[in-house]
């Protein structure tokens, strides 16, 4: 029997329904941008989501405006960068929903400034937040959930969200945000092996996106006062920190981050690309040509 491709399309649609609806999902940084589009497109699908942010005005707004998709969704104000505020989150979800199926390591921060400065210029203060955020809030949801998804022994999922940045050449003033990505693409690629190794059953993803609409150049708001301290700009940078800000604001939209992220949930995949933008596909390409070319010699 010949089916078309209509009926394996509505298939497919139904399998994906029963597989992923009333998972628990954890998205942190959950309150704008990405997070908030994965929040919204994971409660489409039928799941059930914590959102977690530092943010608590857009948290609360967020998770209003998220309620009127449907009634699971828990809000949880959330440090990442601090062991104990992640042990909470862990402890209030499963307290509220009874498991947890999907995680997503989504908060970051990115430019303090619309302008920059070299890594030996950079404040220590700076080092501090933008790793405190993007590297060990990584860390400290894989040692707070990961524990948690293996006692579960269902399929699970943690998703970390890098960068493209994580792929190429580090970007002239984008220093320590490319550093922590480029950590974060290896963590999310030794979580991969070692889980593999033990055969169990929770999938590593690593979301890259490219350049995306969101307020990556706005994380100031969020510093803490005890790190709101020697930050430094070059203005020899300014104007290529334009540009980058400019390809921020015509880059795709977070809902159609989350559009590919769900999709690849159902596929092979490891690295999440969001776009295929031909600047970044030949950043890729010339960075890992580059390695080859010594590595010959």
């Amino acid at each position: 029997m010949i089916f078309s491709p209509i009926f394996i399309n509505i298939i497919s649609i139904i399998i994906i329904m029963k597989e992923f609806s009333n998972k628990v999902a954890v998205i942190t940084g959950a309150a704008s941008g990405i997070g908030r589009s994965i929040a919204e497109k994971f409660l489409q699908e039928g799941m059930k989501i914590v959102l977690a942010d530092i943010e608590l005005d857009a948290l609360s707004q967020a998770s209003d405006e998220l309620k009127e998709i449907s009634p699971n969704v828990l809000t949880v104000l959330t440090d990442v960068s601090k062991i104990g505020a992640v042990k909470a989150l862990a402890q209030k979800t499963i307290d509220h929903f009874g498991a947890v199926h999907i995680l997503c390591n989504n908060a970051g921060v990115g430019f303090a400034n619309k302008s920059s400065t070299t890594v030996w210029e950079n404040s220590l203060s700076e080092w501090k937040w933008i790793f405190g955020v993007n590297l060990w809030g990584v860390i400290h949801g894989i040692h707070v959930f990961i524990p948690i998804m293996l006692k579960q022994n269902y399929q699970c999922y943690v998703i970390n969200t890098a960068s493209m940045a994580g792929l190429l050449t580090p970007t002239i003033g984008t220093g320590i945000y490319s550093i922590t990505k480029h950590a974060l693409i290896a963590l999310s690629e030794a979580l991969k092996l070692e889980l593999k190794r033990i055969d169990a059953k929770i999938n590593v993803l690593a979301l890259c996106p490219g350049f995306a609409f969101t307020k990556l150049t706005e994380s100031d708001r969020n510093r803490p006062k005890e790190l709101n301290h020697g930050t430094t700009t070059n203005p020899e940078l300014e104007q290529m920190m334009k540009a980058y800000q400019q390809s921020i604001e015509n880059g795709i939209s977070p809902k159609e981050v989350a559009e590919v992220l769900f999709h690849a949930l159902k596929g092979e995949k490891f690295y999440i690309p969001t776009d295929h933008h031909r600047y970044l596909r030949r950043g890729v390409k010339n960075r890992m040509e580059s390695i080859l070319q010594d590595l010959q010699k």
